[in-house]
């Protein structure tokens, strides 16, 4: 949507929100910011329902009863974060239950090489990283590693929003992301220290890597533009793409690790 197609009330928007404007639970919302807040809470909502089942099996599958806590707590904060998003949804007059009966947002995919660049699976919201299935140990802690990283430095934009029951609510969400990061950081130079264990670190670094990349959607994509002028977002994904990129070659570098090359003409579809 380039600036020419926005009306005079969007555009009279922008700027009071630039000028600091915020909206509460409960006050009419202008149509076009209704329509973008839903968005970005559909998806975070769903994707913390869809990550928080995708954990679950490695409560069981963790190698020691203190790693199995940490998972069932992992779990249980991603399970808590999907609550406190549907509930926002609720009182925006979302049926965020009917959604959830219906839709497949257990379902990961079978193929263990899968590359799905931006496409959808199934009829949810969740970002697409969530179809895609924890085979191991390794992807487990590359999940904490690199996507909890990546969720870390978008969430961080929202304790900004204009949209304060989101703002309110990201503040506990944020630190126990911050808190699963560091699970995947301490685990990954274990890893990596140990000469059996890096090479499969490595491999499984290859096949997750432009899986991650991809959550920060296609760079050409101009609905990111939207969300920053409403408030709903601070950076656009160019900018939080690099904070994540610049912080994690400094962790990968540390430890030995090779950051593949990824090419999004070659994720696009």
């Amino acid at each position: 949507m380039s600036a020419r197609e926005y009306s005079a009330e969007d555009l009279k928007l922008f700027e009071d929100i630039k000028n600091g404007k915020t909206f509460d639970k409960g006050d009419e919302l202008p149509p076009l910011y209704r329509k973008m807040l839903i968005n970005l809470l559909w998806m975070q909502g769903d994707s913390e329902y869809s990550g928080g089942l995708g954990y679950s099996p490695w409560i069981a599958k963790a190698p020691d009863m203190r790693e199995k806590v940490l998972v069932a707590q992992i779990v249980k904060d991603e399970m808590r974060h999907a609550s406190v998003i549907y509930r926002l949804l609720d009182d925006l007059g979302q049926d965020t239950q009917s959604h959830i009966a219906k839709t497949e947002l257990d379902y990961k995919l079978e193929d263990d090489k899968a590359q799905i660049g931006f496409k959808r699976l199934k009829d949810d919201y969740r970002v697409n990283i969530f179809y895609y299935n924890i085979k191991y140990w390794t992807d487990f802690i590359l999940f904490n590693f690199l996507m909890d990283r990546a969720a870390g430095h978008q969430l961080e934009d929202t304790l900004q929003s204009s949209y304060l029951p989101w703002k309110k609510g990201i503040e506990g969400i944020y630190k126990e992301e911050i808190m699963h990061l560091t699970h995947g950081d301490k685990w990954v130079k274990i890893l990596a220290a140990d000469e059996k264990e890096k090479p499969f670190l490595q491999e499984r670094l290859n096949l997750w890597w432009p899986r991650v990349m991809n959550v920060f959607g296609n760079s050409k994509g101009q609905a990111n533009d939207i969300y920053v002028r409403l408030g709903l977002k601070r950076r656009t994904n160019s900018e939080v793409r690099d904070a994540f990129l610049a912080e994690i070659h400094k962790l990968c570098d540390e430890v030995g690790l090779v950051i593949p090359e990824y090419k999004e003409a070659d994720q696009a579809v």
